[in-house]
């Protein structure tokens, strides 16, 4: 499994990059705004601590974002030190028609094995989740 995981991880991360992105975006900028889609508006602080990343690094990547008019920063009106990211009208169309290219990539993908096969990935993946977030 050691050996499998990382190889299947790199397949699904280049084929994401090749067929879903195609260049436009990187996968960790795809990652934000699929969380922010999810969560909606998030502090800059919340978004690195989520992703996994240091602060200077989330702040690079909403950056990047923000310069291409994908995200917008919104300033608190009671203490305007407090800022949080959201995506705008042409992020959230940008993000449909990424995540519209990856479903037909899962489908192609999940499509060469049957519907027991894939309940039973699904199953132990959801296993897999639930134990990396366990409390201890």
């Amino acid at each position: 499994m050691s050996q499998l995981m990382p190889t299947i991880m790199r397949g699904i991360l280049k084929r994401h990059a090749d067929e879903v992105t195609s260049g436009e975006i990187t996968i960790s900028q795809y990652l934000v705004m699929e969380m922010l889609r999810r969560k909606g508006a998030m502090k800059m602080t919340q978004i690195a601590l989520e992703m996994g990343i240091t602060l200077p690094a989330a702040t690079g990547l909403i950056d990047r974002l923000h310069g291409t008019k994908i995200l917008d920063r919104l300033y608190d009106q009671d203490d305007r030190r407090v800022v949080r990211i959201h995506l705008t009208p042409k992020g959230c169309r940008l993000f449909l028609q990424l995540s519209r290219k990856r479903e037909k990539m899962v489908k192609h993908i999940f499509g060469k094995i049957s519907e027991e096969e894939r309940q039973t990935y699904l199953k132990i993946l959801r296993k897999i989740r639930d134990v990396i977030y366990e409390k201890p």
